[in-house]
């Protein structure tokens, strides 16, 4: 049972003894070390709603640490104390910390996590569109699903990663028309390929935006393309497999990979179907099929067009039919932007319609935009910053700073671009600063992998290896003198440490991996104060150095943990 579920415990038994309720209860840690390792704000819950005979909330207080203190303070426990207005504070004893250690030692890369069964959890992301660029908003897209996958996992759930793809549609009308009337040989790199698609795309938006003629050819296109007509299909097979093999050398490099590709072209049809088998949920109206949102309190939207295609929605309606029915999720987390908030709203509610056993089971995790100085990316002008540019370009800047070899900076690029998307409250609009991201001072990717290979140095010195290794023997707790010594930075170091567990427990519930990224960054801050001001390979008694050793293996294991659960490569040697 993690601390924080022990305190509630004895916090709730002391609140049923005084016949107060306990569906207020909660903790939290305090920004300030002086004011304890846990802090409760449910007497000032309580007495404002009126509840108890008490005449303030800090006498209220009073009275819950009176009866926790006569049922007997748990062993763990230093002290309790009460702050006005009315807050109880909770200090853990030192050697409570101290016993956190050999626990991280002991699990290694199990510390924090949970194992479970039942029915699976699928998160859908990436989302790119074949026939277009992958830019850095597709990048935050993959960082946030594959981290929140990550995190689910180590919360015990089964998990699905699941990728939806955009093959048919007017985007990829537009590039074919444009690709058709190219006199260009067929480039023979992939990278020359995918851009050669990039700038069809631009050419055909343009070519459908400005020419009647040209739009009216391009829509036939589409229709050809749904119809899977000879005359286009052999090329947009082709194409789409370049696509394909493009967005899975990006999966590789950022570590990530999918149990299932979704496609609009295999669920097209099905959603179309679906929609025409319940005239009773969607009408007819001008030569389209629409769902009436307004009778749910939301807005209208076309599921069939007037040329008798199945619109996104549609499309939607035929992939979670087939999701549900593949793998019977428990729920599906779906990774959008925030501008398809109210197009969710509908879809859940017509999907609801349809089959009621999924109401409650579709999510929108929805996630801020990367944005640049000129305003958002819009890749039908051709002005977007493309995510393998911004990997590479991160790459080269650390081997021209820091004298990286290849190998190295391509881990801490790629640690320093996720780091850096994943930091912020998801819902927050970022501005990507390359500079700020590999800052080894700083907060970012960087920081935290030298933070780790620093506490490996350490440990190779030492000649020791705690870290990711096989280590059955048991960790000897530390003799009393060295609690009694103990330094400030060594406790700063521990009154951290131990939260782990409880930040992947809230980060997994919230889908927040930002929270993780706070964690790290308050480990590796108080584990380099701690570095910088202490002694370890020269500490004496032998006793003192060996417990800072055990500590800084420890303080390495969870940032590894940490860092794996963002999809960051922990690196030995920087």
């Amino acid at each position: 049972m993690m601390m924080a579920a022990r305190i509630k415990k004895i916090l709730a038994k002391a609140l049923g003894v005084l016949k107060l309720p306990v569906e207020k209860l909660a903790l939290e840690h305090p920004d300030k070390s002086e004011h304890g390792d846990y802090s409760t704000s449910v007497a000032l819950v309580l007495f404002a709603q009126k509840v108890g005979n008490a005449a303030n909330p800090f006498t209220l207080a009073q009275q819950i640490v009176d009866t926790l203190r006569s049922l007997g303070l748990p062993d763990y426990l230093a002290k309790i104390e009460v702050e006005k207005p009315g807050f109880i504070n909770i200090w853990l004893k030192n050697e409570t910390l101290i016993s956190e250690v050999p626990r991280v030692i002991k699990e290694k890369n199990k510390y924090g996590m949970l194992t479970g069964k039942g029915e699976p959890v699928m998160v859908e992301f990436a989302h790119p569109n074949t026939h277009k660029q992958f830019h850095i908003g597709h990048l935050r897209n993959l960082c946030l699903g594959e981290a929140v996958s990550r995190l689910l996992a180590a919360n015990g759930q089964k998990l699905v990663r699941a990728n939806y793809q955009g093959d048919v549609g007017l985007h990829v009308a537009k590039c074919l028309w444009a690709l058709q009337r190219s006199r260009r040989q067929t480039p023979r790199s992939l990278d020359a390929k995918i851009a050669w698609l990039g700038q069809a795309y631009i050419k055909g938006n343009q070519a459908y935006e400005e020419d009647q003629a040209a739009k009216k050819q391009i829509s036939l296109l589409n229709q050809k393309i749904y119809g899977e007509n000879k005359e286009i299909l052999s090329l947009w097979r082709q194409t789409r497999r370049w696509s394909l093999q493009y967005f899975d050398r990006i999966y590789q490099r950022l570590n990530t990979k999918f149990d299932r590709l979704y496609f609009e072209s295999e669920v097209a049809e099905a959603g179309k179907q679906l929609v025409l088998k319940h005239p009773e949920i969607f009408v007819k109206s001008d030569g389209a099929v629409i769902f009436p949102g307004e009778k749910y309190g939301l807005h209208t939207r076309v599921f069939i067009n007037q040329k008798g295609l199945p619109t996104y929605e549609a499309k939607d309606l035929g992939l979670a039919k087939l999701q549900f029915e593949e793998y019977r999720p428990r729920q599906v987390v779906h990774v959008v932007g925030p501008e398809q908030r109210a197009y969710f709203q509908v879809l859940f509610q017509a999907l609801k319609q349809i089959s009621p056993s999924t109401a409650g089971k579709e999510f929108h995790l929805a996630y801020g935009w990367v944005r640049l100085k000129e305003g958002k990316m819009a890749s039908r002008t051709g002005q977007t910053v493309l995510g393998a540019w911004l990997l590479d370009e991160v790459k080269k800047r650390l081997q021209i700073n820091f004298r990286m070899t290849a190998a190295v900076a391509e881990k801490v690029a790629v640690g320093a671009v996720k780091y850096s998307l994943l930091k912020f409250n998801t819902i927050s609009e970022i501005v990507f600063d390359i500079d700020e991201s590999i800052n080894l001072a700083g907060d970012s990717g960087p920081y935290l992998q030298y933070t780790f290979a620093r506490c490996q140095s350490v440990l190779r010195k030492a000649k020791i290896a705690f870290v990711g290794a096989h280590h059955d023997a048991p960790v000897a707790a530390p003799a009393p003198e060295v609690v009694r010594g103990i330094s400030a930075e060594e406790i700063a170091v521990l009154r951290t440490l131990y939260k782990f567990p409880e930040v992947v427990a809230e980060a997994g519930e919230k889908y927040a991996p930002n929270l993780v990224c706070n964690f790290l960054f308050e480990l590796a801050s108080a584990y380099n104060l701690f570095y910088n001001k202490q002694s370890i390979l020269k500490a004496a008694p032998e006793e003192r150095k060996q417990f800072r050793l055990v500590l800084t293996a420890a303080v390495a294991q969870v940032v590894r943990n940490g860092l794996n659960l963002l999809g960051i490569e922990a690196v030995e040697k920087m």
